[in-house]
């Protein structure tokens, strides 16, 4: 049986143009355990990967499903295993049994990183258990066979499946980050915002997000940079993505022009990992808004966040040292973000800094409202400073006046 396994991973690895820049294939076996057979950066050369497949041992022991597939989101699709950002990833799963732990969790994980899973059951494969494993739709991710000699019946059909996911993949990243226009028919005709203003754009790229809906959050940020007016002495805009740890994609002395900032969010990568947005916030304070990557002083700072869930670490203080340091908080929560969590991050009042949209195609309904709040609250900053000035004015001249000499 192991054998026909064996000749069905040839052909699948076989229809698929091999090399270090193009296609590049792991194999990882699991029972009891999981080991990797071999990464993606050990074969790039076809006859060397058929050559590999074809001398696989036979490893025997349980059917640990769940924990094969966490394996895999720790292990193969990394840079040090040879993944690479922005290719697409597949995933296909061989098993003829149940698994004996859980494989929701792990599969969702997979997935929400990029991966498009296929799963092929043999003999005694659970049927409802593959559903919570494969992509979807089920119909063209799911295989399932009486036993082992007839995976050729559906071995080409499966083929074909996978090359058709390769290549809608393509399409959808090049669609997010080298798109002339937003995704999802977002619009991008909002308000122009004439200020001078230091504006963060913090974004959660945690694993939960998925690699789809990534595409639609840069579609949305891109809106967002497009209602500003871009310039050194104009508005500034940085962009930090954040997920276990933060990572600056671009400070605010980087780009100078909207078409430069539109270029860069269009092709930020997605990073995934857990939501720690305390750090990320905390983050924020001390590396971004700071004089060496071109925060100026005596001009607004705004910070909006953009989040899918509940933050992984304490919140509450890092939000309230933002504020304290003169930065004014948005939050957009998405799907299973918490209300409360984001109220208590944002500045009051929340009818007009905190928003919600109940997935990542609904963010054209606040597009308008947000920036428009934005705008109107850098506005008012700005009146208040120069009123505060004006007074300072009053106070001061007399006492100069007095002491002028004769």
């Amino acid at each position: 049986n192991f054998k026909l396994i064996r000749s069905f991973i040839g052909a699948m690895a076989g229809a698929f143009d091999i090399g270090e820049d193009k296609t590049r294939v792991a194999v990882v076996q699991y029972s009891t355990d999981t080991r990797t057979e071999f990464n993606l950066n050990q074969y790039f050369r076809r006859a060397d990967l058929l050559r590999a497949i074809k001398h696989l041992p036979y490893k025997g022991g349980n059917t640990m499903t769940g924990e094969a597939i966490d394996y895999i989101v720790k292990n193969i699709f990394t840079e040090a295993a040879g993944g690479r950002k922005s290719f697409p990833k597949v995933a296909m799963i061989i098993t003829d049994g149940k698994s004996q732990d859980p494989v929701h969790e792990h599969a969702r994980r997979l997935r929400n990183m990029g991966a498009e899973i296929f799963v092929l059951g043999i003999k005694g494969a659970d049927e409802d258990e593959l559903k919570e494993m494969a992509s979807t739709p089920h119909s063209k991710h799911i295989y399932n066979v009486l036993d082992f000699d007839l995976i050729k019946e559906v071995q080409q059909q499966l083929i074909t499946e996978v090359c058709t996911g390769v290549e809608d993949q393509l399409n959808s990243l090049a669609s997010g980050e080298e798109g002339t226009t937003p995704q999802r028919g977002i619009s991008a005709t909002v308000t122009s915002c004439n200020v001078q203003a230091d504006v963060v754009l913090l974004v959660d790229g945690s694993y939960s997000i998925g690699l789809a809906n990534f595409a639609k959050v840069r579609a949305f940020l891109e809106v967002l940079v497009n209602s500003f007016d871009i310039g050194p002495s104009k508005v500034q805009i940085s962009l930090v993505q954040y997920s276990r740890d933060p990572h600056t994609e671009f400070a605010l002395n980087k780009h100078h022009d909207s078409s430069a900032v539109v270029k860069a969010v269009r092709t930020f990568p997605y990073r995934g990992g857990s939501t720690n947005t305390g750090k990320a916030m905390t983050y924020v304070r001390d590396k971004i808004f700071v004089t060496s990557r071109g925060a100026r002083n005596n001009v607004p700072r705004v910070m909006v966040l953009i989040t899918d869930g509940k933050s992984s670490d304490s919140f509450k203080v890092p939000a309230e040292n933002l504020r304290r340091s003169d930065v004014e908080i948005f939050a957009v929560g998405v799907k299973d973000a918490v209300r409360s969590e984001l109220e208590a991050i944002a500045n009051h009042p929340a009818d007009n800094h905190v928003f919600e949209v109940e997935d990542f195609d609904a963010f054209e309904r606040i597009s308008k409202e947000l920036t428009q709040s934005i705008c109107l609250r850098i506005e008012q900053e700005l009146k208040t400073a120069w009123s505060l000035w004006e007074l300072q004015g009053l106070v001061v001249e007399p006492v100069f006046s007095k002491w002028k000499p004769t």
